[in-house]
């Protein structure tokens, strides 16, 4: 039964990385002046309808259960949730999650209900479809950027890319299809390159 288990789970991790597939990337310093080019899409918008009220968030969903959302201060299970808005022309609402060491996003929509999580605050690219998101790591892991796009109103992961080694990257200002700009905690400029070999 263990040889099956794990036979299964081979073949899960597998089919996943091939799914994936080979992604080339390489960062290349570039000057402030081409990152001050860069234009950041405003993609938020305000939605009346979605309140917090003593500490609940609740999103409705278009003909069901709305989503609720419930702080929790205690000292083994701290959440917290806050609307940061809508994705304009879209059923998506964006939430931040604050959790005891962590924060992450989701991706609600209003339509279906169904809740994608991001690893940070999306930036998107201006055909709005394309976004990428970078984490804020703990002591014990790695940044990460997560590269996605918006496919029939849900998150499509299409890969996840390393930062750079000994550089902490603060935000992404900039996207397009296979590019993103980002700016260091030592202030230098960055342009990451990549593709994706299944696309």
């Amino acid at each position: 039964m263990k040889t099956l288990i794990t036979i299964i789970n081979l073949l899960v991790i597998t089919i996943s990385v091939a799914a994936q597939g080979q992604i080339s990337s390489s960062y290349t310093e570039i000057k402030k002046a081409q990152f001050d080019s860069c234009i950041n899409t405003i993609y938020l918008t305000a939605n009346t309808k979605i309140i917090k009220k003593e500490g609940i968030l609740t999103i409705p969903v278009y003909g069901n259960n709305p989503k609720v959302f419930k702080d929790d201060y205690s000292d083994d299970n701290f959440h917290e949730f806050e609307y940061i808005g809508d994705i304009k022309e879209t059923n998506l609402s964006l939430v931040k999650h604050n959790g005891y060491n962590k924060s992450d996003y989701y991706i609600v929509n209003r339509s279906t209900g169904m809740i994608d999580t991001l690893i940070g605050i999306p930036v998107f690219a201006k055909n709005m479809r394309d976004f990428a998101c970078i984490n804020n790591p703990g002591t014990d892991e790695k940044q990460h950027l997560q590269i996605c796009e918006l496919a029939n109103g849900s998150v499509k992961i299409r890969a996840f890319i390393n930062g750079m080694t000994d550089t902490f990257f603060e935000d992404i200002f900039f996207i397009d299809r296979n590019s993103i700009a980002t700016k260091d905690h030592k202030g230098n400029y960055w342009r990451l390159n990549f593709n994706i070999s299944t696309e």
